[in-house]
């Protein structure tokens, strides 16, 4: 199924850039996908590279110096048509806000961006310039990371919050933005549910999007992608929270890969977290899957299993379905039901796997 895409520019007049003293205010772009009618499909199929017209070159410089072929991002199809007239599963549609993980451009997740779209949703991305590898803007504009956040030590805990600090302050400006396109936009006027927003994140973008879950009412629920859980705000949740980790979910199994400072935080924030929610919460974690499994980054550096992304997809959905959308049982009868995937597991505030 294709989808359609829009970008746009968002500037917050009340920030500065905090990595670029001679750009201004803050500046970032964001990419708005949603459902479109299949015969707006091109001749031709869109490669992965288009995302990134018209740097398509230098992106592909950036991913070989990574270790993945131009031949293999050219042969990755994307099915996206840019700027196609939405053809929505009704009048409005609910809208999922996501914010990337660290380094992670905001439409690197093109498998579970496409699954949430297709089950009646709007999905919108947003950019972190200076922080991703590459920030790719719609006005003909690409950024590379900031040297300060390219050398950023991740035991520095304070330094990582600021990055938080500044997404969620950018999520905030994307929701205050979505009445604005719901009465002036050409293409997406009055699609926006304003009363049905969620949050997707993916590791750091995780903790911005648990915290801006807890400063914004506007706010229905949040879905956290193996997420930077020593990083969050630890404010009381008052509505519906996913944890979904990858495998390596305890402090036994993160020490095999972390240093000893990072994973005891990562699972002291997890059991923070835990009290925090004061509504509905399902801790859950993937078997077989890595903390770039969530991305499409993962396929193309790690070969993510087509059964891991399956699940991915479905629990995000299910989760999203039953608690944004209103579809009752529908999460609560995949995991308690006898369809459960079978590699996915329910876990405890420490990361353990539990029978309920």
């Amino acid at each position: 199924m294709a989808i359609g895409r829009v970008t746009k520019v968002l500037t917050d007049h009340g920030r500065a850039e905090t990595f670029n003293d001679f750009a201004g205010c803050r500046t970032f772009p964001i990419s708005i996908f949603y459902s479109i009618n299949a015969e707006h499909i091109p001749h031709h199929q869109a490669n992965f590279l288009s995302l990134f017209h018209p740097f398509e070159d230098e992106v592909s410089r950036i991913f070989s110096e990574m270790g993945i072929s131009k031949e293999k991002l050219v042969n990755y199809p994307v099915s996206i048509v840019e700027n196609a007239n939405p053809v929505l599963p009704c009048n409005s549609c609910p809208v999922v806000i996501f914010s990337p993980a660290f380094g992670i451009e905001r439409d690197l997740y093109m498998e579970l961006i496409t699954s949430i779209v297709e089950s009646g949703y709007i999905v919108v991305t947003v950019g972190t310039p200076y922080e991703s590898l590459f920030t790719v803007f719609p006005t003909d504009t690409i950024i590379r990371q900031a040297k300060q956040v390219s050398n950023q030590d991740f035991a520095d805990f304070t330094g990582l919050k600021e990055l938080v600090h500044i997404r969620m302050e950018d999520i905030k400006c994307v929701i205050d933005h979505l009445t604005l396109w719901n009465n002036e936009d050409r293409l997406l006027g009055n699609k926006f549910d304003l009363k049905r927003i969620g949050m997707i994140g993916h590791s750091l973008g995780g903790a911005a999007a648990f915290n801006a879950g807890t400063q914004d009412e506007r706010v229905r629920c949040v879905v956290l992608l193996d997420a930077s859980l020593h990083l969050l705000d630890y404010s009381d949740l008052d509505v519906p929270l996913l944890n979904m980790r990858q495998q390596a979910a305890s402090l036994p199994e993160l020490l095999a890969d972390m240093r000893e400072v990072i994973a005891t935080a990562y699972i002291d924030g997890q059991r923070r977290l835990y009290d925090c929610v004061q509504s509905t919460k399902s801790f859950v974690k993937v078997i077989g899957s890595s903390h770039m499994s969530f991305s499409t980054f993962g396929r193309l550096v790690e070969q993510t299993s087509t059964d891991v992304t399956n699940t991915i997809q479905q629990v995000t959905v299910s989760f999203l379905k039953e608690f944004l959308s209103g579809e009752q049982g529908v999460y609560s009868e995949l995991i308690h039901g006898g369809n459960r995937p079978p590699n996915l597991i329910e876990i405890n505030n420490m990361g353990v796997a539990y029978s309920p």
